[in-house]
């Protein structure tokens, strides 16, 4: 499995999948194309929150699982999440065997201020994360330099 901040990286190259494709919106095979990729990118992006929390994504598409495993893991979900989810898990299997997928703008939409949300939350906890690494290397380091003052100072 790729770590969070691969895939990261991936969901973002998702996303940007979803923007160049409107520029061919209401062409089927773009809106068909598009539908599969924002629900790619927040699929990743979930995953990526997961791994980020220290634990494993279970190997699915389902956006609903994913999401209740964040919510567990303590990220809040936007408003009318668990309505959006389901219409993503559809997109993502519609999109690869079913030629006629059921696909809402307004919907696609939401997938994508759903992302947004979500990329604010990764960097979010990241920033955090990393912050108390920092602080923990700090403290380290100051208890290093002490020791070695003690050792240098008991040889006097």
């Amino acid at each position: 499995m790729l770590n969070h901040k691969e895939l990261h990286v991936l969901a973002n190259r998702n996303f940007e999948v979803c923007k160049k494709l409107e520029v061919y919106f209401p062409d089927e095979y773009a809106v068909s194309a598009a539908a599969y990729h924002i629900q790619q990118a927040v699929e990743k992006s979930l995953k990526s929150i997961i791994l980020l929390e220290g634990e494993q994504p279970e190997f699915t598409h389902n956006i609903s699982k994913l999401a209740e495993k964040c919510v567990e893991l303590g990220t809040d979900m936007p408003q009318d999440f668990e309505l959006l989810a389901d219409a993503l898990t559809l997109w993502e299997s519609a999109g690869r065997y079913d030629p006629y997928v059921s696909f809402s703008k307004r919907k696609y939409e939401s997938a994508k201020e759903a992302f947004s949300f979500f990329e604010t939350k990764y960097e979010q906890r990241l920033e955090f994360y990393e912050s108390l690494h920092s602080k923990e290397e700090e403290e380290e380091e100051e208890n290093v330099q002490e020791q070695n003052q003690d050792i240098g100072m008991s040889g006097f």
